[in-house]
């Protein structure tokens, strides 16, 4: 049976994976960073979050990769870096023994190695669980932010008010680093904001004009 084209409103990007119309990849700037990014996506995530930031940062970092998966453990990709000596590894998540880069100042990291850092991209459900399935991230020394923030996202409801986006959490993570000495100042950064905020504008120009969200119509064709 021939499947029917999809109508060409609704054609998809293969690169930042929103609709055509609504591409954001024109306004992906480079972002270089010192500290090296690894985006660990649940793969419920990247199927259904068609409105996910973590896409975007890793469009914009040039110094980043995402992995997709339900866990971690025994990937030769993780297993490599964690292995690697040329870099000092962490995992950005919240608890009570998280280190900020403001702390770090105490006890410098060795000079001449990059810092890793793993970000968890999920639910806050399945990025636990992401988590618990990749002991070796999971043993990894925790980093988090020195001050609290609030979401810009506000499209999707975070389930605590500490919680923000993955864009945004890597957003304000560099702006510590650099407040601490580990990155270099750079207004570059910003535009991982900029897509956000080009994000949420669009989805809420969508709102205002059908009255629902698009990730709506997936539940109706589902229905």
């Amino acid at each position: 049976m021939k499947v029917p084209a999809r109508p060409p409103h609704r054609e998809e990007c293969y690169t930042c994976y929103r609709v055509k119309r609504n591409c954001l990849c024109g306004s992906v700037k480079p972002v270089p960073t010192r500290m090296r990014f690894v985006i660990l996506m649940h793969t419920k995530e990247a199927r259904k979050q068609r409105t996910g930031t973590a896409r975007l940062a890793k469009l914009c970092l040039t110094n980043s990769d995402l992995f997709i998966g339900t866990g971690f453990d025994g990937d030769e990709r993780v297993d490599a870096l964690l292995r690697d000596p040329a870099y000092v590894p962490f995992v950005l998540y919240p608890g009570p023994k998280a280190l900020t880069f403001e702390a770090l100042k105490a006890a410098p990291l060795p000079e001449g190695k990059t810092v890793l850092v793993f970000v968890i991209d999920g639910t806050w459900n399945t990025a636990r669980t992401l988590l618990n399935k990749s002991p070796g991230v999971k043993a990894l020394p925790r980093l988090s932010f020195a001050r609290p923030y609030v979401s810009k996202f506000s499209i999707k409801r975070q389930p605590m008010a500490h919680c923000v986006s993955t864009i945004e959490a890597i957003y304000h993570l560099c702006r510590e680093a650099e407040e601490a000495g580990y990155e270099e100042r750079s207004a570059k950064k910003e535009v991982l904001m900029d897509l956000l905020g080009k994000l949420v504008d669009t989805q809420l120009w969508y709102s205002s004009r059908h009255r629902h969200r698009r990730e709506d119509n997936k539940k109706k064709e589902r229905a």
